[in-house]
């Protein structure tokens, strides 16, 4: 069954690597932004179902708000120009959609 989760994940321009904690399975999804800027997030899926990995990866693409993302990285990261935060945003946006579309193959390959 996570077999279809790394094949689906690498499809869409994603590298995933399973991590176990506490018996539980996370899996790390990494991709570089459109900028180059290497980005990841964590999922759980919880009792081993993909259902439930798309549920959190979901909640995640909730979560994201680019402006927010971006400015935070722009304060972490020391860049101000007006140039960098409108392409910081443009990833961060795209990084939405791309996670958004991972939950949608994911959710349509668990039938």
């Amino acid at each position: 069954m996570t077999t279809n989760v790394f094949a689906t994940a690498i499809q869409l321009g994603w590298s995933a690597k399973p991590q176990y904690k506490d018996g539980e399975l996370y899996i790390d999804f990494h991709r570089k932004t459109l900028s180059g800027v290497p980005f990841s997030f964590t999922a759980k899926m919880k009792d081993g179902k993909i259902g439930n990995l798309v549920k959190e990866i979901e909640s995640f693409v909730d979560a994201i708000d680019p402006e927010i993302c971006a400015e935070e990285w722009m304060i972490k990261s020391g860049a101000v120009a007006p140039s960098r935060l409108r392409q910081a945003v443009s990833d961060m946006d795209a990084i939405r959609t791309d996670a958004w579309l991972l939950a949608c193959m994911l959710a349509e390959a668990d039938g």
